[in-house]
């Protein structure tokens, strides 16, 4: 876990409007993939948060290539940076699981607009927007 300055990028891809609890929503998105043919690094970002991660937010997977009206700006910011090397469904989800249950990182949170960036390696990479 590091923390990192990004630079802006714009994001295009397929949205929905969800929550945690709803699993089935997030991977009808997920399914999507295929379809939208993402050749380079996937992004799934979360936004507009109705509060934190208990509430509803905005959910858009794609990447700056993709041709959609959709998009989401991911502005210069400060971000904590959480390398997952085993880049399967289920340690993704437990690492989410890991930062809900941190209350250090969970105080540094601004909740404005956090990401998954999923490389052609086969890494992934979770980005938190922080103080």
């Amino acid at each position: 876990m590091k923390e990192v300055v990004l630079a802006e990028k714009t994001i295009k891809g397929n949205k929905i409007r969800t929550r945690n609890g709803n699993i089935e929503e997030i991977i009808g998105l997920w399914s999507q993939i295929s379809e939208m043919n993402l050749l380079e690094n996937i992004y799934a970002v979360y936004f507009n948060y109705e509060s934190d991660h208990t509430g509803e937010f905005d959910f858009l997977i794609g990447n700056e290539l993709f041709d959609s009206e959709e998009e989401i700006i991911l502005k210069k910011d400060n971000y904590l940076a959480i390398e997952i090397k085993e880049a399967t469904p289920e340690k993704v989800g437990q690492t989410w699981q890991e930062i809900w249950r941190n209350q250090d990182i969970y105080d540094r949170r601004l909740f404005t607009a956090d990401f998954e960036e999923y490389l052609p390696t086969g890494e992934v990479t979770i980005y938190l927007a922080v103080k």
